[in-house]
């Protein structure tokens, strides 16, 4: 793959992927998405039993098989891109468990993190002053407004920094916070081609449930193909731009 980057030899080549296999590619979402939608329907059925332990365990399967399916995609696209013309098999999807439990560990962070705001804010509304606070923006459109596009920004930027977590996890095999490390330090540069990037992403995105939800067959597997394509282009120029970096690490793989 060329190592240059720009938007558009990143969309060139991430469709020319797709295009060239695309049965494997819409095929393994499918399988994928079946896979976790019968889960989930026998989660809802087995979530109500007051038993804990089925609960834990049902959970935990929940969160494997999401893990499973995700990074095998992953593992996929990187497959594809690196080995154009070798078939792979399905045995070469699974994941390590490292990469699993990495994965999963971020998400409970993430789970543990929206829950805490969460509670926070729900104890802040006992206390008065705080609900006239919020009481005196709900009543001032502007001020709601502009706190609500500050909050897309915050949270389009730690998006931005933080995508990539789980392409180190497959690519590197790393942990997770060394992936979330990794991601932070890749996108410092390049931070206008990135936000293009992902602006394309969730544009494709929602042309895919604009299409009456069909779309997003084609358009959720090629935007994960954009974003791996993405990742390996910046991987390459920060290699190149830190030579020092990329010895240190092949002596360690040696």
């Amino acid at each position: 793959m060329d190592k240059s980057f720009s938007v558009i030899e990143v969309l060139e080549t991430a469709w020319d992927i797709t295009k060239k296999n695309f049965l494997v590619i819409v095929g393994y979402s499918l399988v994928a998405f079946v896979s976790i939608s019968i889960l989930q329907l026998i989660t809802a059925y087995l979530i109500v039993s007051s038993n804990l332990m089925v609960n834990f365990i049902t959970l935990f399967l929940v969160l494997v098989v999401n893990s499973m399916a995700t990074l095998g995609f992953y593992k996929l696209a990187f497959h594809l891109i690196d080995y154009e013309d070798k078939e792979i098999g399905m045995t070469e999807l699974i994941p390590s468990w490292q990469n699993i439990s990495s994965f999963i560990s971020l998400t409970l962070l993430l789970g543990f993190i929206v829950a805490t705001f969460n509670l926070v804010y729900t104890k802040l509304t006992t206390i008065k002053v705080f609900n006239d606070f919020v009481d005196i923006v709900k009543d001032s459109p502007a001020v709601v407004e502009i706190l609500a596009a500050i909050a897309l920004i915050l949270l389009f930027i730690i998006i931005m920094r933080f995508m990539f977590f789980p392409c180190f996890i497959v690519d590197d095999n790393s942990t997770s916070f060394q992936s979330l490390r990794q991601s932070r330090q890749l996108t410092e540069n390049n931070l206008l081609k990135i936000v293009t990037v992902l602006l394309l992403v969730v544009g494709f995105i929602a042309l895919g449930f604009l299409a009456l939800g069909v779309g997003i067959i084609v358009t959720y597997p090629f935007t994960n193909i954009v974003l791996v394509v993405t990742y390996r282009k910046l991987v390459y120029a920060y290699e190149e731009e830190h030579p020092d970096e990329r010895g240190e690490k092949e002596e360690i793989e040696q």
